[in-house]
Protein backbone atom coordinates (compact mmCIF):
# COMPACT_ATOMS: atom_id res chain seq x y z
CA UNK A 1 0.00 0.00 0.00
CA UNK A 2 1.13 3.43 -0.88
CA UNK A 3 0.62 6.67 1.35
CA UNK A 4 0.62 9.83 -0.42
CA UNK A 5 1.20 13.34 0.14
CA UNK A 6 0.93 16.22 -2.63
CA UNK A 7 2.12 20.24 -2.52
CA UNK A 8 -0.50 22.22 -3.87
CA UNK A 9 1.62 25.71 -5.17
CA UNK A 10 1.24 28.82 -7.22
CA UNK A 11 4.95 28.71 -8.34
CA UNK A 12 7.08 25.92 -9.21
CA UNK A 13 10.98 25.53 -8.50
CA UNK A 14 13.45 25.50 -11.00
CA UNK A 15 15.53 22.94 -10.29
CA UNK A 16 16.68 20.31 -7.76
CA UNK A 17 19.49 22.48 -6.54
CA UNK A 18 16.59 25.31 -5.75
CA UNK A 19 14.64 22.50 -4.31
CA UNK A 20 17.79 21.45 -2.55
CA UNK A 21 18.55 25.32 -1.07
CA UNK A 22 14.77 25.35 0.39
CA UNK A 23 15.44 22.19 2.33
CA UNK A 24 18.96 23.52 3.64
CA UNK A 25 17.51 26.13 4.58
CA UNK A 26 14.58 24.53 6.94
CA UNK A 27 18.11 22.69 8.77
CA UNK A 28 16.59 19.52 6.97
CA UNK A 29 19.42 16.75 7.01
CA UNK A 30 17.93 15.03 3.63
CA UNK A 31 20.03 15.69 0.75
CA UNK A 32 18.19 14.83 -2.91
CA UNK A 33 19.22 13.31 -6.00
CA UNK A 34 20.37 16.05 -8.27
CA UNK A 35 20.61 13.37 -10.84
CA UNK A 36 18.03 14.29 -14.48
CA UNK A 37 15.59 17.59 -14.05
CA UNK A 38 13.43 18.94 -12.15
CA UNK A 39 10.40 18.92 -14.67
CA UNK A 40 10.82 15.21 -15.58
CA UNK A 41 11.02 13.49 -12.36
CA UNK A 42 8.54 10.33 -12.64
CA UNK A 43 8.73 8.16 -10.41
CA UNK A 44 11.56 7.09 -7.58
CA UNK A 45 13.97 10.41 -6.29
CA UNK A 46 16.35 8.91 -4.22
CA UNK A 47 18.03 10.98 -1.08
CA UNK A 48 20.21 10.13 1.74
CA UNK A 49 18.44 11.06 4.85
CA UNK A 50 21.05 11.19 7.88
CA UNK A 51 23.75 9.31 5.52
CA UNK A 52 21.25 6.71 5.10
CA UNK A 53 20.25 5.77 1.38
CA UNK A 54 16.71 6.15 1.21
CA UNK A 55 14.35 8.32 -0.97
CA UNK A 56 10.34 8.79 -2.39
CA UNK A 57 8.24 8.56 -5.80
CA UNK A 58 7.76 12.21 -6.99
CA UNK A 59 5.57 13.28 -9.90
CA UNK A 60 4.22 16.29 -11.42
CA UNK A 61 -0.01 16.56 -11.47
CA UNK A 62 -2.20 18.17 -13.81
CA UNK A 63 -3.56 21.08 -11.43
CA UNK A 64 -6.71 21.33 -13.03
CA UNK A 65 -7.47 17.57 -12.53
CA UNK A 66 -6.39 16.58 -9.52
CA UNK A 67 -8.64 19.86 -7.84
CA UNK A 68 -11.68 18.50 -9.70
CA UNK A 69 -11.14 14.84 -8.44
CA UNK A 70 -9.72 15.80 -4.64
CA UNK A 71 -13.24 18.16 -4.43
CA UNK A 72 -15.27 15.42 -5.27
CA UNK A 73 -13.66 13.25 -2.87
CA UNK A 74 -13.29 15.18 0.14
CA UNK A 75 -15.83 18.85 -0.39
CA UNK A 76 -15.18 19.68 3.11
CA UNK A 77 -11.90 20.77 2.20
CA UNK A 78 -10.86 24.75 0.91
CA UNK A 79 -9.70 23.38 -2.76
CA UNK A 80 -10.27 26.69 -4.36
CA UNK A 81 -6.92 27.81 -3.67
CA UNK A 82 -5.84 29.25 -7.20
CA UNK A 83 -2.95 26.30 -7.37
CA UNK A 84 -1.54 25.97 -10.24
CA UNK A 85 0.90 23.42 -9.72
CA UNK A 86 0.88 19.89 -7.94
CA UNK A 87 3.66 17.78 -6.78
CA UNK A 88 2.72 13.98 -5.54
CA UNK A 89 5.18 12.10 -3.46
CA UNK A 90 4.28 8.79 -2.25
CA UNK A 91 6.22 5.51 -0.58
CA UNK A 92 5.32 2.86 1.10
CA UNK A 93 5.56 1.61 5.03
CA UNK A 94 9.45 2.46 5.24
CA UNK A 95 9.29 5.32 7.75
CA UNK A 96 13.14 6.57 6.19
CA UNK A 97 11.02 7.58 2.83
CA UNK A 98 8.04 8.79 4.74
CA UNK A 99 10.33 11.22 6.63
CA UNK A 100 12.15 12.20 3.91
CA UNK A 101 8.90 12.62 1.70
CA UNK A 102 7.38 15.02 4.18
CA UNK A 103 10.53 16.75 4.63
CA UNK A 104 11.14 17.27 1.43
CA UNK A 105 7.72 18.43 0.63
CA UNK A 106 7.76 20.87 3.81
CA UNK A 107 10.32 22.53 2.56
CA UNK A 108 9.37 22.57 -1.36
CA UNK A 109 5.41 23.99 0.23
CA UNK A 110 7.12 26.43 2.37
CA UNK A 111 9.28 27.96 -0.93
CA UNK A 112 6.34 28.28 -3.12
CA UNK A 113 3.82 29.57 -1.08
CA UNK A 114 2.00 26.10 -1.15
CA UNK A 115 0.31 23.41 0.81
CA UNK A 116 0.55 20.21 1.59
CA UNK A 117 -2.32 17.95 1.39
CA UNK A 118 -2.24 14.50 3.45
CA UNK A 119 -4.54 12.45 1.47
CA UNK A 120 -4.16 9.87 4.15
CA UNK A 121 -5.12 12.11 6.93
CA UNK A 122 -7.96 14.03 4.50
CA UNK A 123 -6.08 17.29 5.99
CA UNK A 124 -4.33 20.60 4.31
CA UNK A 125 -1.36 21.55 6.10
CA UNK A 126 0.37 24.41 6.11
CA UNK A 127 4.34 24.14 5.96
CA UNK A 128 4.59 25.26 9.51
CA UNK A 129 2.08 22.51 10.53
CA UNK A 130 3.38 20.18 8.75
CA UNK A 131 7.10 20.33 10.14
CA UNK A 132 6.37 18.72 13.27
CA UNK A 133 4.35 15.72 11.27
CA UNK A 134 7.99 15.19 9.67
CA UNK A 135 10.14 15.74 12.61
CA UNK A 136 7.85 13.15 14.43
CA UNK A 137 8.18 10.56 11.69
CA UNK A 138 11.76 11.09 11.22
CA UNK A 139 12.23 10.68 15.39
CA UNK A 140 10.48 6.96 14.59
CA UNK A 141 12.00 6.13 11.54
CA UNK A 142 15.44 6.59 13.25
CA UNK A 143 14.05 5.01 16.97
CA UNK A 144 13.19 1.31 15.09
Amino acid sequence: MSIEIFVLSHAALSSLAEWQKAIDAEGADLKLSQEGTFEALNGFLPARLRDVETGFECDHFDPATFIEESKEAQPELDWDGGWTHVLAFRWGGDFKEAASAYLAASAYARATNGVIYDSEAGEIYTPEQAKPIAQGLLDFAFTE
